[in-house]
């Protein structure tokens, strides 16, 4: 090619180009943003519905069943969930990857816009959230007064709610601020059943005239010649007392009758349904979330700059973290670095101990910082982030990058030996050479990687951008390759120069093992061309088949579990157990926690409260989730599963405590994904639905290597069922709702006004009887419902039946369901799921019922699916692209040969090192294919160059194998030294990834060997094919 000859000549382009890239790298790598994963869950949008006093049963019918038929009509609907408890609905539509969240929101929004008119006309409006990974908390703080101060939580929440929401808000890069944590002021009015008797007055008057007189009243516009002017009849009380003012009535014999009168009035807090606690301490909780365009850790550092100044300005508050993803992505970025440098290291020794010259090492690994800046310039063109994927692809890249320079500088040094051109012409050449040959084979590898780009579904969501990244290296590493080494090879190289004792003492060492390993291949080929010659194919298929038949031992998953250092503990208390019981059954096991060793940070986050989506929605006050941080896998002993089996034995001796989901971070790859094993059951009657999961749970116990067990629901939930006479309430000119009134007043109390505050939120006012006098059930019976023709007790115009029912509905994809969902330690996930279709095999269902499999398995088995089309695709873009590369049909067939040679190495490199085959692991094998062929290309065109020039098959064959032994080591073994750091783990988080690493590892180390042996003997054995087949159509030819 001439124009290698020009642009090395006159190089100053090129070197232009080079140093602009890099410097656009190094910019890139210090901006671009960190993450931990990339954002891979499917788009979903979260719909709350309130409906205020309904039951479960008639929200589930009248609200949430509507809605779900509605949604579920819309494009690229996936999938549809819903939680259904008294008042409350939380619904949930997943959307597949191919619709933007954008346009799911609009979609859902017209949607409800549709069926609004046809739903219960007092439902509230609903509220629509996005649920992405951009929409998880960046950070948790937990706010509680400082010990000794007087201040209390209710005071905590006010400021919360306001000043410090406020402050938290004007810092750049956080979108939202959720307060959570019960405490919430309000000013109750306390009112006296005796003296609403003695002025003749309802409750309900009483809670009109407060919302009449405690508000402002816009009432026109006054127009002149002079300007306008609004009115206002201004209502609203500015003081708590003076709610005590309000006019209810006028009496004859005793004049104006005030709210004083008939109820006191105090400022007090909402009856408790949710706490918050942080680090284990009552709190108010704060969920700091970023914006969609933002990065987490530029989020972060600007809250962090932020905080000093807001803990000033409330020098009486506590304000720490309580959960963060701040520290797992630096710590996983920070080793994720260190492996990168370790990879290098270990690369560039066994270039060494191969070469056995510093000058060329050093030349070699002169290419790796070259080829990384100019990959983070392309990542930050379009638009990366550095995480665990993109970095494993950068770190997989250090060995596969050094090739395209082992391979130029070898043939540079060829052409310089013997000594009669210049180190510079000898580049010229030597690159010129192999310009082509070199192409070829960072071409195959390049396409393998395509197909995975463009798969479809989750597959692509996480593999694409490490295929893509991977593809960046590989190609700048050609570049680099072809360009820089060749301009500094004269520099670097020297002609003529002896070895040093170092490199004589190395030079031996390598000579000791190569020298008998390249003759035992060339004896190994004559003697696979003589009459043992059909040996090495049996041996071949045999060890292929033996090695298959292992696959099923190391198990499968979706994605391998992952040491964080972060443990989830989902929990429930006892049915119908008061708020306080539960603050005592999180205190109790807070201790526990406490006390194991490295622990660091928890939230502990009970119930959930209207409109704040991300600490949990669908939580009863019986129910809670405690994240712990405890130090990283380096730096403590137990691993986390440890830690887990260690919790649960401590919380199995609580009293209260119904049951504790005890697992880690990351436990399953995807939010929509509730446990790594989810069996659901649907049908129509819940009655049967909660017997059928009884016993469904009680087989998945017996299922080894599950942790735990536990139902979505069970019939449990204690209610009082009331079913009124309607005979009786005409007879006192009642209604069903007046009866509704009084008890809703009598219990809970109902919201009667809003008590405003300047520049604050302000307090719901709250009208109820006396709390003390409804405790009991005959408190119940007694209660004096008033009606126009009198008072009568409750128990002379309804019956009250004490009852079970569910604890909540749930519904999926507009069924009934229930979900028996079981977490495990590291047990693969096919190995469970063989135990549990084996224990749930003679399960009798009715007619109109059915068990699905609704954990990690569904989306394990779309995913290989989409990366066995990938495996295929990618097998014949590389057999095209080597027909293009070769101009043959054949040559390719016998480079390619080799591949199955490689998946020999992988089940035993699996099960060496307890690793399962997963997604990543599945990339590897699609990785290794086109890592393998180079090896293959490089004898074949050794071979193909060599009888060229005129020599005989049997001795380019034999050249081949003494001359490329060297460079296919060199390659392979550099490619494995750079994948070490990901097989070993050596980064938090990187147990998703190593099994990529091993896989490559295992099936590069025994392709290489068993290439040198099976592509000579089967490029002879066709050649000796095609001889035969030219000879008998030569004899044909004759005979006609």
């Amino acid at each position: 090619m001439n124009w290698v000859d020009a642009y090395l000549r006159k190089p100053h382009a090129v070197i232009a180009l080079v140093l602009l890239g890099v410097t656009f790298g190094v910019v890139g790598f210090n901006t671009l943003p960190l993450n931990l994963f990339p954002d891979s869950n499917y788009p979903q949008v979260s719909v709350l519905l309130t409906w205020p006093g309904a039951a479960a049963a008639d929200m589930a019918d009248k609200v949430s069943r509507q809605v779900e038929k509605e949604l579920a009509t819309l494009d690229q609907f996936r999938s549809i969930k819903a939680t259904v408890r008294d008042e409350t609905t939380a619904v949930k539509v997943e959307f597949e990857y191919t619709k933007s969240l954008d346009a799911a929101v609009t979609d859902v929004n017209a949607a409800l816009n549709r069926i609004l008119p046809s739903l219960p006309p007092d439902l509230l409006p609903p509220r629509i959230y996005r649920v992405s990974d951009a929409t998880a908390p960046v950070q948790t703080l937990a706010v509680s007064p400082v010990p000794g101060s007087l201040m209390t939580l209710s005071k905590v929440r006010q400021l919360c709610d306001n000043d410090i929401q406020e402050a938290l808000l004007r810092v750049p890069g956080i979108a939202d601020v959720e307060v959570f944590g019960g405490n919430l002021p309000e000013i109750c009015l306390i009112v006296k059943r005796d003296r609403l008797a003695r002025y003749g007055l309802s409750a309900d008057q009483v809670a009109a005239a407060v919302y009449a007189h405690n508000r402002n009243i816009p009432s026109g516009m006054l127009l002149s010649r002079s300007g306008e002017r609004v009115i206002t009849i201004r209502g609203e009380r500015a003081l708590r007392n003076n709610l005590a003012g309000i006019v209810l009535a006028h009496d004859s014999r005793d004049g104006a009758v005030y709210v004083r009168d008939v109820a006191d009035v105090i400022t007090t807090v909402e009856e408790p349904r949710s706490f918050f606690r942080g680090n284990g301490r009552s709190a108010i909780g704060l969920n700091i979330l970023r914006g969609e365009g933002d990065s987490v850790t530029g989020t972060l550092s600007a809250l962090g700059k932020a905080l000093p100044e807001i803990r000033a300005m409330f020098p009486d508050l506590s304000i720490e973290v309580a959960d963060t993803q701040g520290e797992i992505i630096e710590t996983s970025v920070s080793n994720l670095i260190s492996a990168l440098r370790d990879s290098v290291i270990l690369t560039v020794l066994v270039i060494f101990l191969i070469m056995a010259r510093i000058r060329t090492t050093l030349l070699a690994a002169v290419s790796i910082p070259f080829t990384f800046f100019i990959t983070f310039a392309g990542m930050k063109l379009i638009g990366y982030e550095l995480n665990i994927v993109t970095m494993t692809a950068i770190i997989l890249a250090v060995g596969l990058l050094v090739d395209d320079a082992i391979v130029v500088i070898e043939n540079i040094d060829r052409h310089a030996a013997p000594g009669d051109k210049s180190l510079f012409q000898a580049s010229v050449d030597g690159t010129r050479e192999i310009f082509l040959a070199d192409f070829a084979g960072t071409a195959t590898t390049l396409a393998v990687l395509i197909p995975i780009m463009f798969v479809g579904g989750y597959s692509q969501k996480i593999l694409r951008p490490l295929s893509v990244v991977l593809s960046l290296a590989l190609f700048s590493s050609y570049i680099v390759s072809v360009t820089v080494i060749p301009l500094l090879a004269p520099k670097f190289m020297k002609t003529g120069q002896k070895a040093n004792r170092l490199e004589r003492v190395i030079e031996k060492m390598s000579a000791f093992w190569l020298l008998p390993m390249q003759r035992f291949f060339v004896r190994g080929f004559r003697l696979s061309t003589g009459r043992w010659g059909w040996l090495l194919p049996v041996l071949m298929l045999g060890l292929l088949l033996v090695s298959l038949r292992q696959m099923p031992l190391a198990g499968r998953d979706l994605m391998p579990p992952m040491d964080t250092g972060i443990v989830k503990i989902e929990f429930e208390v006892w049915p119908n157990s008061p708020v306080a019981v539960t603050e005592q059954v999180v205190a109790e096991m807070e201790k526990h926690i406490l006390a194991v060793p490295g622990f660091v940070r928890m939230a502990a986050v009970v119930g959930a409260e209207p409109g704040v989506i991300s600490f949990g929605a669908d939580r009863t006050s019986q129910e809670g989730l405690i994240t712990v941080h405890f130090r990283n896998r380096f730096e403590r002993k137990a691993s986390i599963w440890q830690i887990e089996a260690g919790l649960r034995q401590s919380f199995s001796t609580i009293a209260g405590l119904k049951r504790a989901d005890v697992y880690d971070y990351g436990a399953t790859p995807l939010s929509s994904i509730a446990a790594p094993i989810d069996v659901m059951i649907s049908g129509p009657d819940p009655r049967l639905l909660d017997h059928l999961a009884a016993e469904v749970e009680q087989r998945l116990l017996t299922v080894r290597g599950l942790t735990t067990v536990s139902r979505s629901w069970d019939w449990s939930k204690k209610e009082l069922a009331i079913t009124l006479d309607e005979a009786r309430l005409a007879r006192y000119g009642l209604s069903p709702n007046d009866v509704s009134t009084i008890l809703t007043t009598a219990t809970t109390g109902q919201v009667a006004s809003h008590f405003s505050i300047a520049a604050q939120d302000g307090y719901n006012v709250r009208l109820r009887f006396d709390p003390n006098d409804m405790t009991t059930m005959a408190d119940l019976e007694t209660l004096q419902v008033v009606g126009p023709k009198g008072a009568v007790p409750l128990e002379d115009i309804a019956d009250i039946q004490p009852v079970f029912r569910q604890s909540r509905i749930t519904r999926q994809n507009l069924l009934p369901v229930i979900n028996i969902r079981g977490y495990r330690d590291k047990t693969a996930i096919t190995h469970l799921q063989d135990q549990v279709a084996t224990v749930l095999a003679d399960i009798q269902l009715p007619v109109g019922y059915r068990i699905t499999q609704e954990g990690e398995i569904r989306q394990m088995k779309e995913s290989f699916s989409e990366l066995g089309l990938a495996m295929g695709l990618a097998v014949l873009f590389l057999y095209f692209s080597m027909v293009l590369t070769f101009a043959s049909y054949l040559r390719p067939l016998i480079i390619m040969s080799a591949i199955p040679l490689a998946f020999i190495g992988v089940p035993w490199g699996m099960l060496l090192l307890e690793r399962h085959f997963c997604m990543p692991a599945a990339m590897g094998m699609i990785l290794l294919a086109g890592i393998v062929v180079n090896n293959s290309i490089l004898l074949v065109d050794f071979i193909e160059t060599a009888r060229e020039k005129g020599e005989t098959l049997q001795a380019a064959i034999e050249q081949a194998i003494l001359r490329r032994t060297r460079p296919i080591l060199m390659t392979a073994l550099s490619t494995v030294a750079g994948m070490l750091p990901v097989a070993a783990q050596s980064a938090v988080g990187l147990e998703r990834l190593s099994p990529l690493a091993v896989v490559a590892i295992a099936g590069l180390l025994v392709s290489t060997f068993l290439t040198l042996a099976w592509v000579p003997t089967l490029y002879i054995g066709i050649a000796w094919l095609k001889g035969k087949l030219q000879q008998l159509r030569s004899t044909l030819q004759l005979g006609f």
